[in-house]
């Protein structure tokens, strides 16, 4: 599960929320991150990597994966790609919880929960909940050959999450992102070497520009309190390359490549000072752009239960938080 998030929602105001360019050469499938744990040889298994995730469910087989994450933001990449040390940003903690089901052996839904650990306006955490998304994933291809399988993906974000009005809920920063945005993705997997213990994955999706968020007051989008209007979202893009090796029916190695883009927002409205004089308010956020690396490793205890502990580590970017981001899941199939 990658992790996207800004310094601050107003040093970092694109957001840095999701872009992935089109790596994708010979790999086959992805829905929501969801595996069965189940390989092409029966002696092999797989989690998953962290951030790529797999094709639709079998039918009537339903998984459930808890993420725990850790953000540390240990920099900044400004307009022109140079990293800027910064300090005293608290670290992040968010709880992701993806699940899917099979509804036929071609088509699979999912939902994603989120909760994250905001800082407050008096200093201290809380935990306040994110945003959550739904999705349906379609199997169009599958090969014999390497296993292979292509899905079409659409998501639909829902917006849960505390966008605006931070300052009236106690928090100093957005857990949402306030807009119903549609995420399109087309994505693969394929297995290799002879006994097809090297199993990769791409996944490569674009966000559905020209959604609004309705903000009031002080928010994720950096409008300050008194503010009264909108943010119309341009579009994002996320591509990811993951790859994992198999040692033996336990132990795994994997990593992800990942690149995300987001072209930031129009933010227009009016702002009404203390004293009741009213300015308007027009502002382009800029776009940004990170790539990262996620190694990890993977544990089966069964062929319905496997752990995955790595960390999302970004490399470069423009207009985004320069992260170090280790994490953990439980994989689950039922």
């Amino acid at each position: 599960m990658a992790v996207l998030r800004s310094t601050s929602h107003r040093a970092a105001p694109a957001h840095a929320l999701s872009t992935v360019a089109g790596l994708a050469l010979g790999l086959l499938a992805v829905s929501a991150h969801a595996d069965t744990g189940v390989s092409a040889e029966p002696d092999v298994r797989f989690t998953g990597p962290l951030a790529t995730g797999g094709p639709p469910l079998p039918k009537g087989l339903a998984n459930v994966e808890p993420y725990l994450i850790n953000t540390q933001v240990h920099g900044v990449y400004d307009e022109h790609g140079d990293r800027h040390h910064v300090d005293g940003v608290p670290d992040g903690w968010a709880l992701v919880v993806p699940m899917g089901y099979g509804l036929t052996d071609r088509l699979g839904v999912g939902a994603t929960f989120s909760a994250n650990d905001a800082s407050t306006v008096s200093g201290g955490r809380k935990w306040e909940l994110g945003d959550t998304s739904v999705s349906a994933g379609y199997l169009l291809a599958s090969g014999e050959k390497h296993n292979s399988s292509l899905t079409a993906t659409i998501k639909q974000n829902i917006p849960s999450g505390q966008a605006d009005r931070l300052h009236r809920h106690g928090l100093a920063e957005a857990t949402g992102t306030g807009a119903a945005t549609t995420q399109l993705s087309l994505s693969g997997q394929a297995y290799f070497l002879a006994d097809r213990n090297l199993r990769g994955r791409f996944s490569a999706g674009w966000r559905l520009p020209g959604r609004h968020a309705s903000l009031d007051g002080d928010s994720g989008y950096g409008t300050p309190e008194g503010f009264r209007g909108q943010a119309e979202l341009h579009a994002a893009s996320h591509a990811s390359i993951g790859l994992e090796y198999s040692f033996n029916p336990e132990w795994v190695v994997a990593t992800d490549v990942i690149y995300e883009q987001d072209r930031g927002a129009h933010v227009r409205g009016i702002v009404t000072s203390s004293d009741g004089v009213r300015s308007a308010y027009d502002t382009e956020l800029p776009m940004s752009w990170r790539v990262s690396l996620a190694p990890a490793v993977e544990y089966n205890l069964s062929d319905k239960v496997g752990v995955i502990a790595g960390a999302q580590v970004s490399l470069d970017g423009r207009n985004a938080a320069a992260i170090f981001a280790p994490q953990i899941a439980v994989n689950m199939v039922f």
